[in-house]
């Protein structure tokens, strides 16, 4: 699949285990994109892909999203992410899944809402 956007690259959505696993789906483009233009600021993914070896190292789920190319943590340059995750929320409130982390949010594009705050996670609480 070819990626083509002017603000994100194929090495962003590279799975962190260096394998080469690239692909990011054009409706979760479609969504990032958006983002950068409601907040005029950069989008910077934390986790795009994953194969499924690093995928369960890092603890994702067997059906992570992020397995397929469909889901991304990331950072919105100088906004916070409480602020982030209320804005998709609030567009997106009957679809795609969307969780809540410390200092990050997660977006996927799978075909029914789904939704999870495990912020805190990183106190033990």
């Amino acid at each position: 699949m070819s990626l083509e956007s002017p603000f994100f690259t194929r090495e962003e959505f590279a799975c962190a285990c260096g394998c080469g696993f690239d692909v990011a789906d054009s409706e979760l483009l479609d969504v990032l994109e958006g983002l950068r233009f409601k907040f005029d600021a950069a989008v910077i993914i934390t986790s795009g892909c994953r194969c499924k070896e690093h995928n369960k190292e890092v603890g994702g789920s067997e059906n992570s999203q992020h397995i397929f190319g469909k889901a991304v943590d990331f950072k919105v340059e100088n906004v916070n992410a409480d602020d982030v995750a209320e804005y998709l929320l609030s567009e997106y409130p009957d679809s795609y899944g969307i969780g809540r982390y410390d200092g990050r949010t997660h977006i996927d594009v799978r075909d029914k809402k789904a939704r999870w705050d495990e912020r805190g996670s990183l106190l033990g609480s």
